[in-house]
């Protein structure tokens, strides 16, 4: 926990150190960045199709129907695309957000990708750790730490320096693949090895079976629910607010807000207790996956809602994506309350399950009270929104494939 932590502090003043600088907008429809042009700030751009071949002093942020970046960015590169392909080298991380990728530049830091179709080419040098997750993933770059990859099908080549991670329904290792670390990997059937794969630690294989069409979870189904509870309770609570602060003044207003968190709070897990349990199991087993995920999402949603409005035909569509990004945060917030409940429960010896009501009340009364701490209060709620919105995601089943783990082989040395 305290490496988790630990980087958790250096993401969030990675994060807000580049905020304060200064920074360049540009909205354009088709434009081209030229190699002699240099950015000394962060650049955040929107658009269509994006030729970016110029240098970055800080980071690159945007969205755009396309981009193909062949520049050089000494920061970060965060961005939502349909095409997204990244050519020139990334000093930071590169986080992406696409229906198609491929990368094919060295990374100085970490990369994170969600797409449908992922391709990192061998030119590809990750310095430290890499999650993709997508229905058809190939690697064939090398990286220095652990390699994390959730997916349908999957191809891996080249060099890995750490643990190599796959949940899967199609494996393929490629001959002369190096894994420096362990191979631990989850898919139907066991993965078979050429005898020039070089594996230096131990391979650990899940076997992973269908769900039944009967028993299939259908992982969208409860948000028509959370969307109607929501409008309920919404307008329940403030009836009753508005009557309270009437009656007796504001300084009913605090502990009516506990009172409606709490009280919304165990509606919502109540509407699918299954959800909530993987959510903080989301948050426990992953938390930095979770955090960044969280991240990412709080950076796009606004920016996939900004282009909806760009058209009359989109308006509609930005606004309900505004309102669905209003829903997912506050289930987020409730799911992350459940876990800092169920951490505190933890440490007082208290089992309860993980949907447990206690758990979601704990939390709830001490994130409310830490966020209402001058100048901390903002940072708590942003982690808290953060790790809410990425263990949401990762509990979705969807998100995950149509498959689970029933059965775990011994390990065996390949």
């Amino acid at each position: 926990m305290k490496t988790q932590i630990i980087s958790l502090i250096f993401v969030i003043t990675a994060l807000f150190t580049g905020i304060t600088q200064a920074t360049v907008f540009i909205g354009t429809n088709n434009k081209s960045f030229q190699p002699d042009t240099f950015f000394n700030d962060d650049v955040f751009i929107t658009g269509n199709s994006i030729r970016f071949q110029s240098n970055v002093a800080g980071d690159l942020i945007g969205a755009s129907q396309e981009l193909v970046f062949s520049g050089i960015c000494d920061g970060n590169i965060n961005w939502a695309s349909r095409w997204l392909t990244i050519n020139g080298p990334v000093d930071g991380s590169l986080r992406g957000f696409a229906q198609t990728i491929n990368i094919n530049a060295p990374v100085g830091r970490n990369l994170i990708a969600f797409a449908q179709s992922i391709t990192i080419g061998p030119s590809t040098h990750i310095s430290r750790e890499a999650f993709l997750a997508g229905e058809e993933i190939v690697f064939e770059g090398t990286i220095d730490n652990l390699l994390r990859i959730e997916g349908d099908k999957v191809t891996i080549g080249g060099n890995i320096g750490g643990n190599l991670n796959i949940e899967a329904n199609q494996i393929e290792i490629k001959p002369s693949t190096i894994i420096e670390g362990d191979l631990i990997y989850q898919s139907y059937e066991k993965i078979k090895l050429d005898e020039s794969v070089h594996i230096a630690g131990k391979t650990d294989w899940t076997e992973l079976k269908k769900e039944s069409e009967k028993s299939k979870y259908h992982a969208f189904q409860p948000i028509k629910y959370m969307i109607i509870m929501y409008l309920i309770m919404n307008l329940f609570f403030s009836s009753i607010v508005f009557l309270l602060t009437l009656f007796l003044g504001n300084k009913i207003l605090i502990p009516l807000m506990y009172l409606a968190l709490i009280v919304s709070g165990l509606v919502v897990v109540s509407i699918n207790r299954n959800m909530a349990s993987k959510a903080v199991r989301a948050i426990q087993e992953r938390f930095m996956v979770s955090l960044g995920l969280g991240i990412l999402m709080i950076l796009l949603f606004p920016i996939a809602a900004f282009l909806a409005t760009l058209t009359i035909v989109g308006i509609p569509v930005g606004i309900m994506l505004v309102f669905t990004f209003g829903i997912f945060s506050f289930t987020g917030v409730i799911y992350s309350a459940q876990f800092v409940g169920a951490y505190i429960c933890r440490l007082l010896k208290i089992e309860r399950q993980p949907s447990s009501a206690l758990y979601l009340i704990i939390g709830v009364v001490f994130l409310a009270t830490v966020i209402l701490i001058p100048i901390i209060g903002w940072l708590a709620a942003f982690l808290t929104l953060a790790l809410g919105l990425g263990s949401l995601t990762l509990s979705l089943e969807r998100f995950k494939g149509k498959f689970t783990a029933v059965k775990k082989s011994e390990p065996t040395a390949e």
